[in-house]
């Protein structure tokens, strides 16, 4: 995680991928860096919904869940902190393409309306997801990975 702002933790339901990802947050912030996560399922909502929409009649650009929370990590910190986005889902080429330019060593979300916003040095992106069946090659070239396989794990440890 040192090396990549972006890293997907793939494995099976109940592999305990939740579990590596709330010891990462909870071990940064026992180091004295205080760790925030940023939840969502990018499945849950369309693609409009998830980055935003140009009205064609108004051009009145309305942000999208993400790009409103891009908007709200990205803000300057006073503190040493970390923040991550974490898409809790599948990953497919419906809206991860779009955050290609984010993962690369770029860090650009670029919006319908030509906004662009870069990902600052205190934010990451995380992805915890069973598979990579749908993710293309550009997309998974441009993250680091953890693999958690369940048969490491035993119930005590989750």
């Amino acid at each position: 995680m040192l090396t990549r702002h972006t890293t997907m933790v793939v494995g099976p339901t109940g592999g305990g991928k939740s579990a590596v990802i709330d010891t990462l947050s909870r071990a940064q912030t026992k180091l004295s860096i205080p760790t925030k996560i940023y939840t969502m399922n990018p499945k849950a909502v369309t693609v409009v919904e998830l980055y935003g929409i140009l009205d064609p009649v108004t051009r009145d650009w309305t942000d999208g869940l993400l790009s409103n929370i891009f908007r709200e990590i990205n803000q300057p910190t006073e503190k040493k902190e970390r923040r991550y986005i974490l898409f809790d889902g599948d990953v497919d080429a419906l809206w991860v393409e779009n955050m290609n330019s984010v993962m690369d060593d770029n860090k650009l979300l670029t919006l319908a309306n030509g906004e662009r916003m870069r990902l600052q040095s205190h934010v990451a992106l995380l992805f915890e997801v069973a598979d990579l069946q749908y993710a293309s090659p550009a997309t998974v070239s441009r993250c680091g990975m953890v693999y958690v396989d369940p048969k490491n794990l035993r119930y005590e440890l989750l």
